[in-house]
């Protein structure tokens, strides 16, 4: 019995929900970028916070995109 949903489709909304995450990510790091530098005690706190977190962000979004283009289309 076939499918409803095509392998084009099923790959089509999982990019799509890639893409808008790296857009809520990249929102809430300016959001975040901007409050910490803006009310933080330290310049050079803040600026450590921010490479760990876009550290971290960017290890989570690249291991989101491999998986994603190794799906089978």
């Amino acid at each position: 019995m076939d499918s409803a949903f095509s392998p084009e489709i099923i790959f089509t909304f999982v990019q799509g929900i890639f893409f808008i995450l790296l857009f809520f990510f990249t929102l809430h790091t300016v959001f975040l970028t901007y409050h910490w530098f803006t009310y933080g005690s330290s310049k050079h706190i803040s600026l450590v916070a921010l490479t760990i977190y876009l550290s971290g962000g960017a290890i989570l979004l690249l291991t989101f995109s491999v998986a994603l283009n190794t799906l089978p289309v």
